[in-house]
């Protein structure tokens, strides 16, 4: 079962999410806003194995931004998929990895469509685990 969400409808969803998650999160997003990040963000939701997870992401206002998408996998979680789609074309983070990283240029931060996030592995036999998405986006300098 594919599951589709906006951003506004999952940030009714981050005070649910494992406290410990979302403060890692939000530690990071923090460390990146002091890096000169200005455009960031976070949605935290649990996640079924090997049920995709789509949130349709929409560009900052600032056509010339460049920036990333990771994923925080919680506790359980030893293989996170993330993949960017776009009208054509995609990009996906296809490392075993329970942080997945999407770096991005301004044509793909703009023309991006949707966010795909799946757990393919867990341990201990667990289904279901939370998982953080966040998001930072920097103004680029076009004037060099």
């Amino acid at each position: 079962m594919k599951r589709t969400f906006s951003f506004v409808m999952l940030f009714a969803a981050i005070p649910l999410a494992a406290g410990t998650l979302r403060s890692e999160a939000l530690s990071f997003l923090e460390r990146l806003s002091s890096q000169g990040y200005t455009g960031t963000g976070i949605i935290c939701c649990r996640l079924n194995q090997l049920e995709p997870c789509t949130i349709m992401v929409y560009p900052p206002l600032n056509s010339s931004t460049e920036g990333f998408y990771a994923a925080l996998g919680g506790n359980n979680i030893l293989d996170l998929g993330l993949r960017l789609e776009g009208e054509n074309w995609f990009v996906e983070d296809t490392l075993p990895d329970d942080y997945p990283v999407l770096r991005l240029d301004s044509a793909q931060v703009s023309e991006g469509k949707r966010l795909i996030i799946c757990a393919y592995d867990m341990i201990r036999g667990f289904q279901i685990d939370s998982v953080a998405v966040v998001w930072a986006f920097t103004p680029v300098d076009r004037s060099d």
